[in-house]
């Protein structure tokens, strides 16, 4: 029965070890992973020797397969060394005295362990008959010094490894930790053929552990894609950059990432394994239309710009939980010994770049505007101001200083209206809660509306705003319908938002995207009123947009942004319009 045992689980570590081996070569072609194919398929020999050794009837053919076997064993601390060397990314150790040396190795004592001239490897083999039959060699101080010398290489190979996994994170730490664990129980395993407790004392138990150990590696290939481009990103590229990094393989596999990267994606440690164009697909080489995507995960990601010499998005839009980044991504291809590894997905926070850049864009446009107004609006009354001063002093008549007066009126109106266009575009970086129903009340009560009435509808919903600028907007909005013969306005909710209503002719459909320009005006005015209703709702994050009325005139519908929000957000942007359940902003980010 012990036989029996011994003899399938010598069968059973073949099948796994070569089975393991075959994973892996699909896996992967990088040379850690070459070096590990030809780890396993060794084991796989030795296994497949010990079993012909143990089916073999006479002592002298036991001995002749227990040769074999173990002069590949001399063979595995070489190859254990190379997979650590490779794996951890430190391939430039391998210098030609160093090769020269790692081939010299195995060579020399298995030509003498085969060749054996006058005994110097093994005296004899030591035939067995309990509980089995096999043999034990009688080995030489040479054999047991050659052999010590060259496990040295795995002793070495295996702190490699130990030292990847106690002082990396994440993926690298457990696919180091397959390794070792694999190692460790080949170690155990081995020191089994010495003890006195085991069945068959002697018997080469250690060839089991490499069983064991292409079990582990099945494993972590299956948990960790042990034979990605991790080690080598973490050490060349994570401890050096404080953005965040995700790293993926040649396949767009990801396989690791840093701290930051968590921060972005808070379910991206479900989603090793997994391919960018499943979770991520917006990471990806951009299409022909923007898309926005989720793939199952939490981070919503949109894809704003590709680019040309690169196989993923130049920049994306990350929203998670109602906040928005917008990133730019730079791709570092990894190679290792001019093999393709993957890349290193750099991405960089410009969300306040971003906003920086459109402020200013902002105010070089507002700039121009002011130009425009300044050397259109101004000058004709300045102009008119001028002929009637002069005409006063010619002629003496004072009537003409009236009309001067009207001039600078229109002067001064201009002037106050292009510094609270000016100041009302500001971002809001503070907003209060206050109540819609009040701040409609104080504006019309200030508001120059003449026998206009008001029809206040909104209720005791709260609101996120800055009121001084609330009330502003609602007083232009106000002396709007009253200036263009409304004799009511309408204040009410919508869902969600408010809106303003007239009863007066209201806006042509032709004319209602120019109204909010500066300087446009239908009947001599400014042109500045509904600039800076435009101008608060933009620093609000609201939008802004023209109907008609139940009444025939003009409505205007405020909302929070339904589509893409602006990317110079403000704290007023990130905030639900109302506070109570009813009524909120719309959420699409």
């Amino acid at each position: 029965m012990l036989y029996l045992a011994h003899l399938a689980g010598l069968v059973l570590t073949a099948l796994i070890s070569i089975t393991a081996a075959w994973w892996v070569r699909k896996q992967t072609h990088d040379r850690a992973g070459t070096v590990m194919i030809a780890l396993l398929s060794a084991h796989a020999l030795q296994a497949t020797f010990a079993t012909f050794q143990l089916l073999s009837s006479t002592p002298a053919t036991q001995a002749f397969w227990y040769q074999l076997w173990y002069f590949i064993g001399l063979v595995n601390p070489v190859i254990w060394l190379l997979l650590a060397v490779y794996y951890t990314g430190r391939e430039y150790w391998l210098t030609k005295p160093v090769w020269a040396l790692l081939l010299a190795s195995p060579i020399v004592p298995g030509a003498l362990w085969l060749a054996n001239p006058d005994g110097l490897m093994v005296s004899g083999f030591v035939p067995v008959m309990e509980p089995f039959h096999y043999v034990v060699p009688e080995l030489t101080a040479a054999s047991t010094w050659s052999a010590t010398i060259i496990n040295l290489y795995t002793i070495f190979g295996f702190g490699l490894f130990l030292q990847m996994f106690l002082f990396t994170e994440r993926s690298t730490r457990w696919q180091a930790a397959a390794v070792v664990v694999g190692m460790l129980v080949i170690f155990v395993s081995s020191a089994l053929t010495y003890a006195s407790f085991v069945p068959a004392p002697g018997f080469p138990y250690g060839l089991f552990g490499g069983g064991v150990y292409g079990i582990v590696v099945a494993l972590g290939l299956f948990r960790t894609r042990m034979f990605a481009v991790a080690p080598l990103a973490r050490d060349a590229i994570f401890k050096s950059l404080e953005d965040a990094i995700m790293v993926v393989d040649a396949r767009r596999t990801i396989v690791d990432f840093n701290d930051q990267a968590a921060e972005l994606f808070p379910d991206l440690d479900e989603h090793v394994g997994c391919t960018l164009e499943d979770v991520y697909p917006a990471l990806v080489v951009p299409e022909d239309e923007p898309t926005a995507d989720g793939g199952g995960a939490e981070a919503i990601v949109e894809r704003i710009e590709g680019t040309l010499d690169s196989p993923f998005a130049g920049t994306v839009r990350v929203s998670i939980e109602g906040e928005t980044r917008t990133l730019r991504i730079s791709a570092s291809a990894i190679s290792s010994g001019g093999e393709p590894r993957g890349y290193a997905l750099i991405m960089r926070d410009i969300s306040e770049l971003e906003t920086y850049a459109t402020e200013l864009e902002r105010k070089t446009d507002q700039l121009e505007q002011f130009a425009s107004v300044l050397s259109h609006d101004l000058r004709n009354p300045v102009s008119v101001a001028l002929g009637y001063a002069q005409q006063a002093q010619a002629t003496g008549d004072v009537e003409h200083v009236t009309d001067v007066l009207v001039a600078l009126e229109r002067i001064e109106d201009t002037i106050g209206n292009l510094l609270m266009l000016s100041r009302e575009g500001e971002s809001i970086d503070d907003p209060e809660v206050v109540s819609l129903r009040d701040v409609v009340a104080d504006a019309w009560a200030t508001s120059d509306t003449g026998d206009a009435a008001l029809e206040n509808e909104v209720g005791d919903d709260l609101v996120r705003a800055d009121p001084s600028r609330l009330k502003t907007m609602f007083e232009n909005l106000f002396r709007n319908a009253a200036d263009h013969g409304g004799e009511t306005v309408w204040v009410g909710p919508l869902e969600p938002g408010f809106y303003v209503a007239d009863d007066g002719p209201g806006i042509p459909e032709a004319e209602r995207e120019r109204v909010f320009e500066y300087g446009y005006s239908g009947d001599g005015g400014t042109g500045l009123g509904l600039a800076i209703v435009s101008s608060i709702a933009d620093a609000h994050g609201w939008s802004l947009s023209i109907g008609e009325g139940e009444a025939g005139g003009a409505r205007f519908d405020l909302r929070r942004w339904s589509s893409s929000r602006p990317t110079n957000a403000s704290p007023a942007r990130d905030q639900p319009l109302f506070r109570t359940a009813e009524r909120r902003w719309v959420e699409n980010d």
